[in-house]
């Protein structure tokens, strides 16, 4: 369904991403329902859609980069709305919301930069994103294949008993031969670019489930929603994108500034 909607164009994208930053901080934000700290979901969500919609339009062109100033008295007003909320601990409920949005809004609409590439005058181009997302589901795939087979050397066993440094290294080495090759079917980006897509994807893939991991944990629950029954909520499956867009548009804006 992601797929298809990312290849209808631009406002269909636009949407799907909107929705899932929605939801995403929906279920993140719920984590903390029962806490001493509890957070203002809506203020946060709204916060968080409204970023995405400046960076959807701003890096498609359809309104100016200047557009982002509007963020200033967006934050201003959650502060000071802060106020007026009855509320014990209320500097650790601002905190856990902006870092909600820090950890989910931004990424999400990072996404914008991947299909709005200045290197194609910002024009729609959605197998940057689409590319990306198969070299993260191949990893996976590649991750747990290898990890049933050969697992017996655990990753990070305070977080995540399942995970596997046979699984890590599998799913490296699927990747990367598939980044090799995507030049081919994505030729919007260079083999060089996919090939180190595949190497950040397969690195901060791992770290991106293990903050996943460890939010669960610390919040005691199992899942972070119920959303897909069986697969547990969106966060739960969108875990790795989250340090995966910012470190690939940090690898692409790198490239620009210097070359």
């Amino acid at each position: 369904m992601m797929a298809g909607a990312i290849l209808a164009g631009k406002y269909f994208y636009g949407i799907l991403f909107l929705a899932v930053t929605l939801l995403t901080l929906y279920e993140f934000y719920r984590l903390y329902a029962g806490t001493p700290y509890p957070v203002p979901k809506f203020s946060g969500m709204a916060a968080g859609g409204l970023i995405f919609v400046i960076s959807f339009l701003s890096f498609s062109g359809l309104a100016p980069v200047k557009l982002y100033s509007l963020i200033i008295p967006v934050a201003l007003f959650l502060f000071m709305a802060e106020i007026y909320r009855k509320k014990d601990n209320p500097f650790l409920s601002l905190s856990v919301m902006f870092f909600g949005l820090i950890y989910i809004a931004v990424p999400y609409s990072l996404s914008a930069f991947l299909v709005f590439p200045a290197a194609n005058s910002h024009l729609y181009t959605p197998g940057n994103l689409l590319g990306l997302m198969i070299l993260v589901w191949l990893n996976d795939t590649g991750a747990y294949v290898f990890g049933m087979l050969f697992g017996k050397h655990r990753l990070f066993e305070r977080i995540s008993p399942k995970k596997s440094w046979e699984g890590a290294i599998g799913g490296t080495i699927v990747t990367l031969v598939l980044g090799y090759w995507m030049n081919f079917f994505v030729p919007s980006l260079s083999r060089t670019d996919w090939i180190v897509l595949g190497l950040l994807v397969s690195v901060f893939g791992v770290y991106g489930d293990l903050f996943e991991s460890l939010l669960k944990r610390t919040a005691g629950v199992k899942d972070s929603g119920t959303l897909m029954p069986g697969h547990g909520g969106i966060l739960d499956r969108m875990d790795s994108l989250l340090f995966i867009i910012p470190a690939s548009v940090a690898y692409l804006m790198l490239k620009i500034a210097l070359f």
